[in-house]
């Protein structure tokens, strides 16, 4: 044998030994799984939708609604074959299911679900937040839950049963940020079915009037502070339509412009807005004021004053307009004037936004940013992140 074959064969060999050392380490990584779990979530995906283009009448017929196809149907079928075929260690056993959301005629988002033991098993963002933050503190920043309006300061009043729950972010210091593609959120809120209010970080390039039209009480174009009346919309409720439809600029909190994410269509589910107005004295922090008066069925809006009262820790936040509310406050933080939802009772042309760390009354003709907020649907798969700015939520989108 010569000295050029002999190399052939040691290098041949190292080669051999390098893929026998790849398939041993990435087995242990995944867990024993010939396919990555998270590949084998996007094959029930890819199953799923084959099974769909067969039998369309599965599909959910309502906006807003869902159905479930499960792994047993899909193997049944012989749209793909029995997970146990994708796992090399015989003792794990998988199962699976993907919902199918309709998000509006002729959009549907699937979300895989996948339980594998305690090998691996799909994660809803909504508990993801909730395990992170310890299902709610007591005192401190972090995730606060709140009962019939009411914050929950006690541990041994946690979890008690209600029609009215809810985890809304306090403080100056908490981990909510989530990043759809270059679109970054923070979360507000999660409500008892595990839907998240997210507002977005950054705000549409070009500041607006919350509205700009004549008002026949002041005698002026100073606008009309009803955000919706009888079908007609002020100006910041057209504004943050456009930006959900993708028909306008956006920048981040650093003034870069990035592209509006269409993920956040696939992931939204529609909100009721809370659009009453409030006093400049009014103290109530729990929406009982904002929510006497309802628009439904929104899938964006801005952010009622009631939710930025509630995100200070400083007790002595007991009116919309107090200096105080901008204590301990993460909402206080952005480097704007942006408008919230709410507008101003004691007159018809002034609405509320937030300058730096207070807020404050204004004409609603005078021009500030817009910062739209969102539902994010309780069915949305976390992926990775920790929420911190640095490493936000990052969701899965199939």
């Amino acid at each position: 044998m010569d000295k050029k074959m002999y190399r052939y064969i040691v290098l041949l060999l190292i080669v051999v030994l390098i893929l026998i050392f790849s398939f041993w380490f990435i087995n242990i990584l995944t867990g024993g799984t010939k396919l990555s779990y998270v590949s084998l979530e996007e094959k029930l995906v890819v199953a799923a939708k084959k099974y769909v283009e067969d039998n369309k009448s599965v599909l959910p017929s309502e906006i807003g609604t869902s159905s479930t196809i499960s792994s047993t149907v899909l193997i049944n079928n012989n749209y793909i074959d029995d997970l146990s075929s994708y796992i090399s260690d015989s003792s794990i056993n998988c199962n699976g299911k993907v919902e199918i959301y309709k998000v509006e005629d002729g959009y549907y988002n699937y979300t895989p679900v996948l339980s594998c033991g305690n090998k691996y098993n799909s994660i809803k963002l909504y508990s993801k937040v909730l395990l992170d933050n310890n299902y709610g503190v007591v005192s401190e920043d972090g995730l606060y839950e709140r009962v019939d309006g009411e914050f929950v300061t006690n541990y041994s009043d946690l979890g008690n049963s209600s029609e009215s729950v809810e985890y809304v972010f306090r403080g100056d210091n908490v981990n909510n940020f989530v990043k759809i593609d270059e679109n970054v959120w923070r979360i507000v809120s999660i409500n008892d079915v595990g839907d998240m209010l997210l507002i977005f970080s950054g705000s549409l390039q070009k500041p607006i009037a919350w509205d700009d039209r004549y008002n026949e009480d002041v005698n002026n174009n100073h606008g009309i502070n009803n955000y919706e009346y009888n079908g007609l919309k002020s100006r910041a409720m057209e504004s943050v339509i456009n930006f959900y439809e993708g028909n306008t600029t956006l920048v981040d909190s650093n003034d870069y412009k990035v592209e509006y994410s269409e993920k956040t269509r696939y992931l939204t589910v529609p909100m009721n807005l809370c659009i009453g107005k409030r006093s400049l004295t009014d103290a109530d922090d729990s929406g009982s004021i904002e929510c006497k008066k309802i628009l439904e069925n929104q899938y964006v809006g801005l952010l009622p004053a009631y939710y930025y009262m509630s995100a200070s820790l400083d007790s002595n936040c007991d009116s919309i307009v107090s200096k105080n509310c901008g204590n301990y406050n993460y909402l206080s933080y952005f480097n704007d004037d942006w408008w919230l939802l709410t507008a101003n009772s004691d007159n018809t042309n002034e609405a509320y936004f937030v300058s730096k760390k207070v807020a404050e009354s204004d004409l609603c003709r005078i021009k500030k940013s817009i910062r739209p907020i969102i539902m994010l649907g309780s069915r949305v798969i976390y992926d990775s992140g920790s929420g911190t700015e640095n490493d936000p939520y990052i969701v899965k989108f199939y």
